[in-house]
């Protein structure tokens, strides 16, 4: 008998054996491992889509016009779009539409301006193709609460935009919250005829990425203090992965119109598209194994009832909590302790198991480790497992590196200052050290780097504007990674990314990125 060849996708493979354990009901639903799909590098331009890519600037000269990955981008968003023979699936995060914030619900500025560009091409085509088809399209986008959110607005400006052209699209735009405020949308998906999709962290908010923005709101500065964000582009199988991830929130957001959730229809009597994926399938178009991994949040599905996942005992894992209120007392630590939950939230428990695969390295880019301790979320103050995770590997001599958005609550930062991480981790090596604190000391020193995130030597972008950095990204032992829209810190929104394991891909990510992020974060790095 011939033993069976050794994999060359170690690290999926045992992520894939762990989520079916966990989460076995929700596999091509909420999670799924494809072969067959490729990088997004058509007509020799990147599948890596970082903004703003201006490391290294040294003048303010270097600011100006289109920064070089938001034009990279915006072409990538409109390109895919043009593609769309069937249907194009986009999602959002947005925030209520307060006078003073810089964003709204829905996607904007030149952002919007892109869809709607590529979707008036891609009717065109379908016109002069003389298809008897119409494109489906739906946009759907969390808030934390609904306020001055009018779908029915959205859609009136964005076929004003397409012009005559969008009397051949059939629209469903929603806006929805799961579980008012701590649960709604949070990914940031484009999805084309479930063949080609544009995935990461990247909120479509024009004033935060590409322009300042009017001076009476606050934050913004996109111009000027751009956030460093990342997506990648991706073909074939693991784009349907993720749209049949997205019919998933689409059925609940039809079947809960009303005060959770709003929906503009430019259908017959206001028809809904609760599916857009029913039975559709996806060819080969590469050699790349992808595992789409997304989350439920709260709200939408308890639990895997077919689950056979046992929630082990943490040692305190209470230092993950956040106590809070003055009258009343009231704690959170659900996403450290509710093991129903954690089933139908694959994705955290995804990010645990790639970190605990590492032999040789570990590189976390990410807004924060540390959860928005606070109104209105009242988040737990960090991931126990994941932390716990990560000491476990230093421990076992691999070096991790930590870089983080600067701290400056609440605008995309969860802390005031870079104590709260370090403590974070510093809490839990003393714990796992046996409370031994010279020795977790010595193993934050020589194994843990933390730094903050700089884009060149200067410390702050023009006008001593802190660099804000709002990537979900981790890459262990230079061959395997993740790129979503879920974070490292405890949330309990509907988030969504990939997993892949290959060298070349994970090469090309570190050149084009984290290279450069530690070149210039490294002169910010801690002190243990």
């Amino acid at each position: 008998m011939e033993p069976d060849p050794v994999s060359n996708t170690p690290i999926l493979d045992a992520i894939e054996t762990k989520l079916r354990h966990l989460s076995p009901s929700l596999e091509h639903v909420a999670w799924e491992r494809t072969p067959g799909n490729e990088l997004g590098r058509e007509d020799g331009s990147s599948w890596i889509l970082q903004v703003p890519d201006l490391w290294g600037w040294e003048s303010e000269s270097a600011l100006e016009g289109l920064h070089p990955g938001i034009k990279q981008l915006l072409a990538k968003i409109e390109n895919y779009i043009a593609e769309a023979r069937q249907s194009v699936d986009i999602t959002t995060w947005g925030v209520p539409n307060f006078i003073i914030a810089p964003a709204g619900p829905y996607p904007d500025g030149q952002f919007l301006e892109a869809m709607s560009r590529g979707l008036k091409t891609a009717v065109g085509r379908l016109r002069q193709s003389q298809s008897h088809g119409r494109l489906q399209v739906r946009l759907l986008s969390g808030v934390l609460f609904h306020l001055g959110d009018s779908p029915e607005d959205f859609l009136a400006g964005l076929k004003e935009m397409i012009g005559q052209n969008a009397s051949y699209i059939d629209f469903n735009i929603a806006v929805m919250v799961t579980d008012q405020p701590r649960s709604q949308n949070h990914t940031k998906l484009i999805v084309v005829d479930g063949q080609s999709v544009i995935c990461g962290g990247i909120n479509w908010m024009s004033n935060y990425y590409i322009q300042d923005g009017p001076s009476w709101v606050y934050g913004g500065l996109g111009g000027i203090a751009p956030v460093t964000d990342l997506d990648i582009a991706l073909r074939g199988p693991a784009a349907l992965s993720a749209g049949k991830f997205l019919d998933r929130l689409w059925a609940w957001t039809c079947q809960n119109v009303g005060d959770k959730a709003k929906i503009a229809s430019s259908m017959d009597k206001g028809k809904l598209m609760p599916s857009l994926y029913e039975g559709h399938k996806t060819s080969p178009v590469g050699k790349l194994d992808v595992i789409s991994v997304g989350s439920l949040g709260y709200g939408i599905q308890k639990k895997d009832e077919k689950s056979g996942y046992e929630l082990k005992d943490v040692a305190n894992v209470d230092q993950g909590a956040y106590h809070y209120g003055l009258l009343f007392k009231s704690s959170s630590n659900d996403t450290n302790t509710d093991r129903d939950f954690m089933t139908v939230n694959p994705d955290a428990y995804a990010l645990q198991v790639l970190i605990e695969s590492a032999e040789r390295n570990i590189v976390l880019s990410q807004q924060d480790i540390n959860g928005y301790s606070g109104e209105p979320v009242n988040q737990p103050l960090f991931d126990v497992r994941l932390i716990d995770a990560l000491i476990s590997r230093m421990m076992a001599g691999v070096k991790v590196q930590i870089v983080l958005s600067n701290p400056g609550r609440p605008d995309y930062s969860n802390i005031v200052k870079i104590e709260e991480a370090k403590k974070s981790l510093r809490d839990r090596a003393i714990l796992m050290n046996k409370g031994n604190e010279k020795t977790a000391r010595d193993l934050l020193f020589t194994k843990l780097q933390l730094a903050t995130l700089r884009v060149s030597s200067k410390p702050t972008w023009p006008g001593d504007r802190r660099y804000r950095l709002h990537t979900k990204l981790i890459c262990v032992d230079d061959r395997a990674f993740y790129v979503g829209s879920r974070n490292a810190y405890p949330d309990t929104t509907q988030d969504h990314g990939f997993i892949i394991e290959d060298e070349g891909a994970a090469r090309e990510l570190w050149l084009a990125f984290l290279r450069p992020q530690w070149q210039y974060s490294q002169s910010t790095a801690c002190q243990w």
